[in-house]
């Protein structure tokens, strides 16, 4: 087990724990109330009650803001502006998130998890929270944590710190932490409604709320059902695949429900069915058949309480229950089949031009399915829930004794055609047995044969956690009061799957321990008591938390954190600390299939150029490794805040960030592990009988021959830590707000530009630039709006730009730069009369995309330059009411 001792870090996370302890022990003197108001807090909302109950995303230390890092927010009333139907939703509205100005959906085909990453970064680089709290993984093919369906009515806040944060939380924060915060103290009752429609597509949600507080205590619960439409490719007209006419090439199939042939000997003159006339194809989109999105049923609760034991202990406890189903279409797999003309003893199917006797056959199987897609279906059922009791000790002390336990079962079914069937009824002699890859000949016994396949696989994963912490002031400096965090955690995540992937059985049953320490202590060296000439105020943070793993060791992550006042109005901040991701799970214990390719078949997908034109028999080995160790990165910010008190409803803000990340977890490009020298160990050429059979013990075979031929080659393409990430960029944000006679007005502008995004699949392979190859170079999001008394009304603009890629062209590869894509969205808010049956009740009007933007062109990949929102213009109804 290797251990990464980051000597820095531990240091740190030492010297904050024992100056922590020193100054607990100097007895109540030090022991002073200053409240201190969190960054963007709103006073009057559900949650800042009490500001020192407030414990601020990025800081596990009560009243304090996340010192030196971005803070991005959302409150109530933009959720409600927002007006989007989940969390998915709502993350799409902020610039520095991947799934900005798009409609989320999970990744992986439909089968990964609902969690778009940040800037470019990958999803498993942020870590979402609720409350604070960490969720489960719910997703069929992996085990980084999905974001939480709650219900819209229950959110309270959202808050991002787009830095990194694993001295607080722990594995994945990297890029930043997503917290959704939830109500609290609420008394009535609340309903909502809203149903929406565009070309082809409609979607709709339905909630409701129930709160009631007492002098002690609350209790809140909120019930939301969600139904959404699916929406097809063919649903719309911007998308080609014939890119000939802009330089590229025809990305169309000729797999198609009308076949076309190849003959023997050299398979290289297309004869299209059913005239079968020399150099001529069938064409056809297969994607037009496919989802953009699937159709999508969800109902989710939430149900939160607390109450106070005694004046000192208070009991709280939260759940969130989920329960979604998705139905995604897919364009069935294309086909290849061989047949032999029943005169030479073949295929009584067999056609072809005159003189054929044997040719190959694409296709795509429309006849045999009986339709023009596979469905795959998905359902996941996931509860998440904390519970614990606060205490409040003398000199102002918080102790927290805390407990999670979540959990998610998730069944997904894929279709799929069986390979060996397939090739059987192709050599099949009659009628019978025989495959009809032209027509609607083959028998039904046979059908069920062919498509008697499927990936149908039954995960439940498990996450439970005990943890305390004990917050709260150590003493008042002139500055203000010395604060500090230490906590400890004790976390169990367990994966198991059952089921199939075709005849092969997938049993998977995975388990890790995390044992966690951490500490953090907010230092204010100038404040209100002591301030001077530019030192209106100064603070620092220290914080650090040591991970140990049961499977691959501990790491131990660092950061300290600066804010700088010279005057007020005007901060400037700074941040510096390392931060890492476990790797998942089923990354570390994922079932490893091995694969075989004929020496034929290496010439096109594993060409060793060491063998020349003499290839070899290869078998190469996919899945998980146990060996994998975490991710790790070195992460640091800065950035200025203003705020002037001569312009009080100003603010703004800009943020340079630089995140430098190594160890990426991945699978190396075939044609890097013959010429890269950092996979010569996952290479091996004419293995000994002992080698491979220590290889092939590793995996499931999955399309080994029986026999075995000889091997000439054995690739090692299990996951590994070979990758690395370096980027720098800025996030900025404007906002002002003016009040008039008739009511107010207010703007804001927000975005991200990355200035900078280097890859490299290992230390030796050559760098490439991301911006290159479809990352966005910038996003930004403005607002203008006026509320009017009763009536608000809002406009947003969101823009994309800067998406370059690269295109094949029939001489080889070009680049492309696509045009922005910038939508506008309206909003429109009535509050009617407050008196009978209108009392609390709010009409809205959302219109996304109000121009129905087409996406911007790339003359590949459907002709879509980067990543877009499908659904186009949506308009919808909302009503809310109040009891």
């Amino acid at each position: 087990m290797r251990r990464h001792p980051k000597t820095v870090g531990q240091i740190a996370l030492a010297g904050t724990a024992l100056a922590a302890a020193m100054l607990l022990s100097a007895g109540p003197g030090f022991a002073q109330s200053t409240d201190a108001e969190p960054q963007d807090a709103d006073p009057s909302s559900d949650e800042a009650a009490t500001l020192d109950e407030i414990i601020v995303t990025g800081t596990s230390i009560r009243g304090v803001p996340p010192t030196g890092s971005n803070l991005i927010s959302l409150s109530r009333d933009d959720i409600e502006t927002i007006g989007a139907a989940n969390t998915p939703d709502l993350l799409a509205s902020v610039p520095q998130m991947n799934s900005f100005n798009t409609a989320p959906s999970a990744s992986l085909g439909g089968f990964g998890s609902f969690a778009p990453g940040m800037r470019g970064l990958p999803a498993n680089a942020t870590l979402p929270l609720m409350n604070g709290h960490r969720l489960v993984a719910a997703a069929a093919n992996e085990t980084n944590p999905d974001y939480p369906l709650i219900p819209n009515l229950a959110i309270e806040r959202l808050e991002i710190v787009a830095d990194g944060a694993s001295s607080i939380y722990g594995s994945d924060a990297v890029a930043g932490v997503v917290n959704f915060i939830t109500r609290r103290n609420v008394s009535g009752v609340e309903i909502s409604a809203n149903y929406g429609m565009a070309d082809d597509y409609y979607s709709g949600h339905i909630g409701g709320l129930v709160g009631h507080s007492w002098d002690k205590g609350s209790l809140l619960a909120a019930y939301q059902y969600t139904e959404t439409d699916n929406l097809t490719g063919g649903d719309r007209d911007y998308r080609i695949q014939d890119f000939r006419p802009y330089g590229g090439i025809d990305t169309r199939s000729t797999s198609c429900p009308s076949p076309n042939v190849l003959l023997d000997p050299f398979y290289n003159v297309y004869y299209a069915a059913p005239a079968f006339a020399p150099n001529t194809r069938n064409f056809c989109d297969n994607g037009a058949v496919a989802d953009f999105l699937p159709s999508s049923r969800i109902h989710s609760l939430f149900v939160s309480g607390r109450q106070d034991l005694s004046p000192v202990a208070t009991l709280w406890g939260e759940l969130l229950y989920s329960d979604r189903h998705d139905e995604l279409r897919v364009a069935p797999p294309a086909q290849t089949v061989f047949l032999l003309s029943p005169a030479f003893g073949g295929n009584p199917f067999f056609q072809g031009p005159p003189g054929a006797y044997y040719e190959a056959v694409l296709f795509r199987p429309d006849n045999l399915i009986g339709a023009d897609h596979f469905l795959n279906t998905d359902d996941r059922k996931v509860g998440n829930s904390s519970f614990g009791v606060d205490f409040q000790l003398p000199h102002e002390l918080n102790l927290s004794v805390y407990g999670t336990y979540d959990w998610a079962g998730n069944d997904a079914f894929i279709p799929q055609i069986n390979a060996a069937a397939l090739a059987a009824a192709a050599a099949g002699t009659m009628a019978a047995t025989a495959l009809d890859p032209f027509g609607t000949g083959t028998s039904p016994a046979v059908v069920a044969a062919i498509l008697d396949s499927s990936t149908d696989v039954n995960i439940e994963q498990r996450t439970s956690l005990g943890a305390v912490k004990l917050d709260g002031s150590l003493a008042t400096l002139p500055g203000g009061q010395l604060r500090f965090a230490l906590g400890a955690e004790a976390r169990r995540e367990t994966f198991e799957q059952r089921g199939f992937v075709g005849a092969t059985a997938v049993p998977e049953n995975l388990r890790r321990d995390v044992n966690s320490v951490y500490g953090e202590l907010f230092i204010p060296f100038f404040g209100p008591g002591n301030e001077a000439p530019g030192l209106h105020s100064l603070s620092v943070s220290l914080s650090g938390r040591l991970d140990d793993y049961s499977d691959f060791g501990s790491t131990t992550n660092p950061k300290v954190g600066a804010r700088w006042e010279p005057v007020d109005g005007v901060a400037f901040r700074a941040s510096y600390g390392t931060s890492f991701r476990a790797p998942g799970m089923r990354q570390v214990g994922a079932t490893v299939g091995s694969y075989y390719l004929s020496a034929a078949q290496s010439v096109t997908f594993a060409n060793d150029p060491t063998r020349g034109a003499a290839q070899v028999n290869t078998v190469y080995l996919l899945g998980g490794n146990k060996d994998l160790q975490p991710e790790e990165a070195t992460t640091y910010s800065y950035g200025v805040d203003l705020n002037p008190a001569s312009l009080p409803n100003l603010r703004a803000s800009l943020t340079y960030y630089n995140i430098e990340y190594t160890d990426v977890i991945g699978t190396p490009s075939v044609p890097y592990v013959f010429t890269d020298p950092t996979f010569a160990s996952i290479v091996y050429r004419n293995p000994t009988p002992t080698e491979l059979a220590n290889l092939l013990a590793l995996a499931v075979p999955v399309t080994l021959p029986t026999p075995l031929p000889a091997i000439g080659n054995v690739l090692d393409l299990r996951l590994n830590n070979f990758g690395s990430r370096k980027t720098d960029g800025l996030d900025f944000d404007v906002n002002y707000l003016w009040t008039t006679g008739f009511g107010s007005v207010f703007a804001d502008l927000a975005g991200n530009y990355i200035l900078n995004f280097d890859t490299q699949f290992s230390p030796a392979a050559p760098v490439s630039d991301s911006l290159d190859l479809g990352v966005p170079q910038w996003t930004a999001r403005a607002t203008l709006g006026v509320n009017m008394g009763a009536v608000s009304v809002a406009g947003f603009v969101n823009h994309r730009a800067g998406v370059r890629n690269n295109f094949t062209t029939p001489t080889g590869v070009s680049a492309y730069e696509a045009d922005a894509y910038t939508t506008v969205d309206l909003r429109a808010t009535w509050t009617l009369p407050d008196a009978g049956w209108t009392r609390g009740t709010t009409l809205a009007l959302q219109v996304n995309d109000l121009f129905d933007q087409d996406p911007p062109f790339f003359p590949a990949t459907d002709g879509v330059g980067g990543t877009y929102n499908p659904i186009g213009r949506f308009v919808a109804l909302n009503l809310r009411k109040s009891f």
